[in-house]
């Protein structure tokens, strides 16, 4: 029989659950090609992520359905276990799991928002930039069709100050 927990965190997005899941030491492998797993009538399909914990029906993985990733494992955890290729790991409960897989998640979440936060600021920088900088040329473009001579410095505030001067 297989079970679905609901926690607090929807894992929807594929590669912050992956790294969250390596984070804890699940060792999550992306699955290529269908596969029956170990003579079990579970069958593990393309796309889903593998983990290197198991129980009765094999594999327990996560599987993308009704856009979040939710993990299918049974529900008894009968012949539960973790195969780790790194380490001697022990066999948490699910709920357990999935809280710390959370928490993990969460933290992942967290960098991953800051990063976009920050490419945000990067990009607002440089659009600034850009339009300082067109804004500088068509100013000093005008004065000089004015007939205007153009001096350039920057105060004391680091903004530019064009000063334009004329011979009469």
């Amino acid at each position: 029989m297989s079970a679905v927990i609901k926690t607090v965190t929807p894992f929807t997005n594929e590669s912050l659950l992956m790294k969250a899941l390596t984070d804890i030491g699940a060792e999550p492998e992306k699955v290529t090609v269908n596969i029956t797993d170990d003579g079990h009538s579970s069958i593990i399909q393309y796309g889903d992520i593998v983990t290197n914990r198991s129980d009765y029906y094999g594999c327990q993985i996560f599987r993308f359905i009704n856009d979040r990733w939710v993990l299918i494992h049974d529900e008894d955890e009968i012949d539960a276990r973790v195969s780790s290729k790194l380490a001697d790991k022990k066999y948490i409960s699910v709920s357990k799991f999935l809280a710390l897989l959370g928490d993990n998640y969460n933290v992942v979440y967290q960098q991953y928002l800051e990063q976009i936060a920050e490419q945000e600021r990067i990009t607002l920088e440089a659009e600034r930039k850009i339009r300082v900088e067109k804004t500088r040329q068509q100013a000093i473009a005008k004065a000089k069709a004015q007939g205007y001579a153009v001096k350039e410095s920057i105060n004391s505030q680091g903004q530019i100050q064009l000063v334009l001067t004329r011979m009469v």
